[in-house]
């Protein structure tokens, strides 16, 4: 098993080199549409749950922030400071870009969320973690007791997340398969190490020279880690929404099956 700083170097630098194939296709489309007042970028199923919370006038962090665009969407619902963090450097540059050209006002940090500082600590009312950011994390617990330290008191932990049950499926590249065909196992202890998948904006099989890795983890885990880090669960709900840009042709099958999730933890600290 490799340190944390070992999986977060290869995975940062896997990031920087995928980042241009997005950007090519996104990073115009998205300034353009922030420029239009209060524009955001929540599916329905996020909507509904972010609809029954108060948060205007909230300090929001978002971990694993990629461009920006999701925290955006948190200020132009009247949140107050907004503070993102993710690893990739031409992630956060295209966010930072971003805010600059709408006057969206957000602030970004290139970091590893297991090294963000304790200027942050205490800080927030929500801490946002979105699609795609639990499977770079090679250690649970420890993002968990990040996210803690950078709650104000009373804070919540607002997760939307891929379904680990999609992680059993074929991808939408993985044209071999059947799309409801399981593939993989539910239960796995080491991660996913590949060259390959990042590209799910341009659907491509784009490889990258580093080599990424991916945790699969199970509810069970991500329950009990949360439990174990002092929060309580307030709210969980299941979807049948593909929010990972891999899974549509599972979804297209209407078959209900869990592809996302919402998770609200309300700290106890």
């Amino acid at each position: 098993m490799k340190k944390i700083s070992e999986y977060s170097k290869a995975n940062k630098a896997a990031w920087n080199e995928i980042m241009p194939l997005h950007q090519k296709i996104n990073s115009k489309k998205l300034d353009e549409a922030f420029m239009e007042e209060g524009h955001i970028v929540f599916n329905d199923d996020l909507k509904k749950v972010i609809g029954k919370m108060n948060v205007g006038g909230k300090n929001v962090a978002h971990l694993c922030c990629n461009n920006g665009i999701e925290l955006m969407s948190f200020k132009n619902l009247g949140a107050n400071l907004c503070v993102g963090f993710d690893i990739s450097d031409l992630a956060i540059d295209e966010a930072k870009n971003r805010v600059k050209k709408t006057g969206v006002d957000c602030q970004f940090y290139c970091t590893d969320v297991f090294e963000i500082s304790e200027e942050h600590y205490g800080k927030f009312d929500i801490v946002f973690i979105s699609s795609g950011c639990l499977g770079w994390m090679p250690d649970l617990s420890l993002f968990w007791a990040k996210a803690q330290s950078m709650l104000a008191s009373g804070g919540i932990v607002l997760v939307h997340e891929v379904h680990p049950f999609s992680e059993m499926l074929p991808s939408d590249w993985d044209i071999e398969s059947h799309p409801l065909e399981i593939v993989e196992p539910y239960f796995k202890d080491e991660p996913y190490a590949d060259t390959a998948g990042l590209d799910y904006v341009g659907k491509t099989n784009a490889s990258t020279t580093s080599t990424q890795y991916w945790f699969v983890w199970t509810l069970s885990e991500i329950f009990t880690s949360l439990i174990l880090n002092d929060f309580s669960i307030e709210l969980f709900e299941e979807y049948d929404t593909d929010i990972s840009m891999s899974h549509n042709r599972n979804e297209r099958f209407n078959v209900a099956i869990p592809l996302s999730y919402t998770l609200i933890a309300n700290s106890k600290l």
